[in-house]
């Protein structure tokens, strides 16, 4: 048997209705306030769509460029007359992309070819754009980078610069690549004539050497050290 409704109940206002009532209430008290707050999320939510839609554009389009600049690289990497176009494509998806991850990875490239055609000066420069970016941890190649900032000190006899970027090198992410970290400081501290550091770096070499090749020449020149 159903319960019986009081009079309260019958005649109490339903609670859906009431808030609907104190809403339009409050609309027609504040009409101004209320359509310029509707407003002002209609704006905000198109701009962010609209920065959204832009920004995935955008990255898609500096992809699609280093994807042609990287292609051209490779199918033309052992012919040097191709270095300029090279180089053109990159700085190009640089100027027109330069907050993309593309563009980060440009500078990679571009410290690559300028480095093997003896422009250290200007690989150096390259280097170190795409080390100071965000991406070059996330990328996987921040100890090649610093390696190769290293390479270019020390092809323009700055050994002191030399071997701070080969030290950066090897307090980077280095997995498997130690021995070659402590080898190319051995090298420097050698050049420097400090044969006690020197000799010191080709044994954590050895220690951390994989290659057999490469653990018979660190012997060889701890023996020579020694």
């Amino acid at each position: 048997m159903a319960a019986k409704l009081s009079k309260q109940d019958l005649e109490g206002p339903d609670a859906f209705q009431s808030t609907i009532e104190l809403i339009s209430d409050y609309i027609s008290e504040n009409k101004k306030r209320f359509y310029s707050i509707v407003t002002a999320i209609i704006m905000a939510t198109v701009i962010a769509t609209g920065i959204y839609m832009y920004w995935n554009h955008y990255q898609y389009s500096a992809k699609e460029m280093y994807a042609r600049a990287n292609d051209n690289l490779v199918q033309n990497i052992e012919n040097p007359e191709n270095a300029n176009k090279n180089i053109k494509l990159f700085q190009e998806l640089v100027e027109k992309y330069p907050h993309s991850w593309s563009a980060r990875m440009a500078h990679y490239h571009l410290g690559n070819i300028y480095y093997n055609l003896g422009e250290f000066d200007k690989a150096i420069t390259d280097y170190k754009k795409f080390v100071s970016s965000r991406i070059s941890d996330k990328a996987g190649i921040k100890f090649f980078a610093l390696t190769s900032i290293g390479y270019s000190y020390e092809a323009k006899k700055d050994y002191k610069e030399a071997l701070e970027y080969f030290e950066k090198a090897l307090k980077s992410n280095n997995a498997g690549f130690e021995s070659v970290a402590y080898s190319n400081i051995a090298r420097i501290y050698e050049l420097m004539n400090d044969k006690k550091n020197a000799l010191e770096s080709y044994k954590k070499a050895l220690e951390t050497a994989s290659d057999t090749s490469k653990a018979v020449f660190i012997k060889y020149k701890i023996s020579s050290l020694s």
